[in-house]
């Protein structure tokens, strides 16, 4: 595969592995098959479906369908006919719903069946997602070599105000490519587990185009919850998973599990996994460092954005020199270059330059707008540093860091040095306003157990170890905290939980 075109590689993939299964769809009933040849075909059915409802190449068809075959063939048609694909998750709001339809004006609407049909307006298709793709034209449509084709994932960013990120699909999956070379599984027939929701880069990307990269395949499955952790090993058995893409709620979660039966060493679970990757939100290095001797997989862990996927990852060699929030070496396609803040000693924002960068963020004037400084560099406003082995640490968001009375306090510093205490099982810095210092900040604690005086006693030691500027305004107890659908902690909505 050295085209730079999606399109041309999707022709040599499913010539070449016609046969091999490329999507596994698990339900509760009965499992179902997609060849690469049942796939490219299925494919070629949507373009049909576009090209019969007027769409020109550029228009914009959303997508509002849970993990399936459905949700992922029609994003891979939109790459081969060079649409823009504009997803979103399936508890989309009305609000939600009509300020992305103004944001990306989409020609066509494809959703699962139950969902309100919001705008009726605009043209819109039902399926089941149970993978009978019967409703969609008999007829196959075609495909075109090297057109540019658009993904758009929404974000608010700081700001609150809906924007879309724009991704050129060419870009995705050249990155994906480079990816897959990086850790030498280029045809190499792996099977992922895609629990990751497909309304984000998480079920798309990682878990869809990686795996197709390497001649694979993925098994496509609900998105992941309790349910998934107790089941978790016997589905990886039974589905013959043999790479896996671990976030921080799953692997606490498993970590979890394996402690309330018996605390053994579980490495037969992990004993047919080829490869396992570590990503999406930080993980404490000793719970890293216990997955791996529990049950016997090496994680690699790397940094990422959607605005430019992968930039760093560990290898063989990083995972020696390993330490608190370390994600390995800038990949050898990326430039990263260290802006320190002034007044904050050894504290850099993180500036990067790849060639999988996104388009920039598209506003409600149909404005793409990409701020990057006079080199050509763009802003990630992460945290960090390099130590002695170039490998990079982070140190959290640029929003990590607070000015409280003039003084600056990582709450990132905070959070690693409370999740190191035994009781403590999650904690959250979560800045606040504060009246006399313009800045302070709450600390929300998950405990570990249910015990008197744990916030009193938390805040005694509190005192003792922490200089005065640094304490927060309140320690609140929790049981647990909001989050995205790849596990990051919603720090922006953990007060409003609280207060109902």
């Amino acid at each position: 595969m050295n085209s730079n075109y999606f399109s041309r590689d999707f022709e040599e993939l499913c010539e070449k592995n016609s046969n091999k299964p490329l999507i596994l769809v698990i339900n509760e009933s009965e499992k179902k098959i997609f060849t690469y040849a049942d796939v490219e075909k299925i494919v070629k059915r949507y373009l049909f479906l576009f090209k019969e409802n007027g769409l020109k190449r550029g228009d914009t068809i959303v997508s509002i369908m849970p993990n399936s075959v459905e949700c992922i063939t029609c994003f891979l048609a939109t790459l081969l006919g060079g649409y823009g694909f504009a997803p979103l998750a399936c508890q989309i709001s009305y609000r939600e719903f009509n300020n992305w339809i103004r944001l990306v004006n989409p020609k066509l609407v494809i959703k699962k069946e139950g969902i309100a049909d919001y705008n009726s307006a605009i043209k819109t298709y039902e399926c089941r997602c149970d993978g009978d793709i019967s409703w969609l034209p008999t007829h196959e449509g075609e495909y075109y070599e090297g057109e540019e084709s658009k993904v758009y994932l929404l974000t608010s960013g700081t700001t609150g105000i809906p924007k879309a990120m724009v991704l050129d699909g060419n870009r995705l999956w050249n990155s994906g490519k480079a990816f897959a070379n990086y850790y030498n599984m280029i045809d190499s027939g792996v099977r992922f587990w895609n629990y990751l929701p497909m309304s984000y880069l998480g079920g798309l990307y990682n878990l869809a185009l990686i795996p197709m990269c390497c001649s694979g395949s993925f098994v496509v499955s609900e998105p992941f919850s309790g349910k998934t952790i107790i089941n978790y090993w016997s589905f990886v058995k039974n589905n013959a998973i043999t790479a896996l893409w671990i976030v921080p709620s799953i692997l606490q979660g498993l970590l979890k599990v394996a402690k309330l039966i018996g605390g053994k060493k579980y490495i037969e679970y992990g004993k047919n996994i080829q490869i396992a990757f570590l990503g999406t939100a930080p993980v404490q290095l000793s719970q890293k460092q216990e997955f791996e001797e529990v049950f016997g997989i090496r994680l690699y862990e790397n940094f990422a954005l959607s605005e430019s996927t992968f930039l760093t990852a560990e290898n063989r060699d990083d995972i020696l020199y390993r330490e608190q929030s370390s994600v390995g070496k800038v990949l050898p396609y990326v430039d990263v270059k260290l802006k320190p803040i002034d007044g904050i000693k050894d504290t850099n924002v993180i500036w990067i330059k790849t060639p999988y960068l996104f388009d920039g963020y598209l506003d409600e004037n149909g404005n793409v707008e990409l701020e990057l400084d006079e080199e050509g560099f763009f802003n990630t406003k992460d945290l960090g540093t390099f130590n002695s082995d170039d490998i990079l640490i982070l140190a959290g968001r640029n929003r990590d860091i607070i000015k409280k009375g003039g003084l600056f306090v990582s709450l990132v510093e905070i959070e690693n040095v409370i999740k190191g205490l035994p009781e403590i099982e999650e904690v959250a810095a979560v800045p606040v306003p504060n009246d006399f210092y313009g800045e302070s900040y709450v600390l929300c604690v998950i405990f570990k157990n249910k015990d008197v005086n744990q916030v009193e006693n938390l805040h005694a030691w509190m005192l003792d170890n922490f200089v005065k500027y640094k304490l927060p305004e309140k320690i609140y107890e929790c049981t647990e905290f909001p989050r995205t659908a790849s596990g990051k902690i919603r720090k922006n909505k953990i007060l409003d939980e609280l207060e109902k």
